[in-house]
C-alpha cells in the first residue's frame, strides 16, 4: 500500500513504525526539520520537510495514487484542512485523529472514512483503521498472531454461510480461525454447524500480515 503519514508526533512515530515494519510504500510529512530529520534517519521511508497543509507538499507525497493518508497533529484544524485536500486529491481511504471530541461530526462530514477520538488517540488503531477498515477491536497476542473484532457487512463473502462451507472453500486463511461470535446480545461459541448471518460480531484469531485479507472478507 502506499500510504502518506502526516506528523511523527508520539500517535505519528507508531503509526510510522508499523507501516514500515509491513513494508508498505510510506511517505512522511513533517514540517518540524528536527523531527523530519530524526524520522529520516530511524525509519526506511520518504520524509518531505513540508506544511502538509500545502497542496504541494501532498502532491510530493504522490497523494493523487495513494491509498491512504493518516493524518496524527495534535491540531485538529490542520487536520481537517489535510483531510480536506487530500479528499480533493483523490486519496482512497481518509483517517484522521481528532483531539477535540466536539469535532468529531466536523470530520465526518468531510467524508473522514475513520476518525479516532481522544479516548482512543492511538497509533495502532489509527493504523489498523487502514488495514482493516471494519475492524472494531484488535488485541496483539505477540509472535504474529492478533484477536479481530469485526462486523459482518453487507454482501460480505463470508455473510449467511456455515462455517465448515467457509473451510471447505478456503475462503478463510489456514492460520484464521473464527472463535466467537456475539448476535442480539449472545455469545456463541461456535462449531462447524454455525451459521455466519450479516451484523454479527465476530472475533476472529488471525495472523497479522492476514489483517487486510481477513477484514476484506467482511466488507468493504
Amino acid at each position: 500500500m502506499h500510504i502518506i503519514i502526516v506528523g511523527s508526533g508520539r500517535t505519528g512515530k507508531h503509526v510510522i513504525d508499523a507501516a514500515v515494519k509491513d513494508d508498505h510504500d510510506v511517505y512522511v510529512i513533517e514540517k518540524d526539520k528536527i523531527a523530519a530529520d530524526w524520522v529520516a534517519t530511524h525509519f526506511d521511508c520518504i520524509v518531505i520537510h513540508s506544511d502538509a497543509t500545502s497542496i504541494e507538499a501532498l502532491k510530493e507525497a504522490k497523494a493523487e495514487k495513494a491509498d491512504a493518508i493518516i493524518v496524527t497533529t495534535n491540531d485538529d484544524a490542520v487536520n481537517s484542512l489535510v483531510i480536506l485536500l487530500a479528499k480533493q486529491l483523490g486519496v482512497k481511504r481518509l483517517v484522521s485523529s481528532v483531539n477535540n471530541e466536539d469535532h468529531l461530526p466536523i470530520f465526518e462530514q468531510l467524508g473522514t472514512d475513520t476518525v479516532e477520538s481522544p479516548y482512543r488517540l492511538n497509533g495502532r488503531y489509527l493504523y489498523r483503521a487502514v488495514q482493516g477498515p471494519n475492524v472494531k477491536e484488535f488485541l496483539d497476542l505477540g509472535d504474529g498472531f492478533e484477536v479481530l473484532e469485526m462486523v459482518v457487512e453487507d454482501h460480505s463473502q463470508i455473510a449467511n454461510k456455515l462455517i465448515k462451507e467457509l473451510n471447505k472453500e478456503k475462503t478463510l486463511p489456514n492460520d484464521t480461525r473464527i472463535v466467537l461470535i456475539k448476535r442480539n446480545n449472545q455469545i456463541i461459541i461456535p462449531d462447524g454447524e454455525t451459521r455466519v448471518f450479516v451484523k454479527d460480531i465476530v472475533v476472529v484469531l488471525s495472523k497479522r500480515n492476514r489483517v487486510t485479507q481477513v477484514s476484506n472478507l467482511f466488507g468493504k
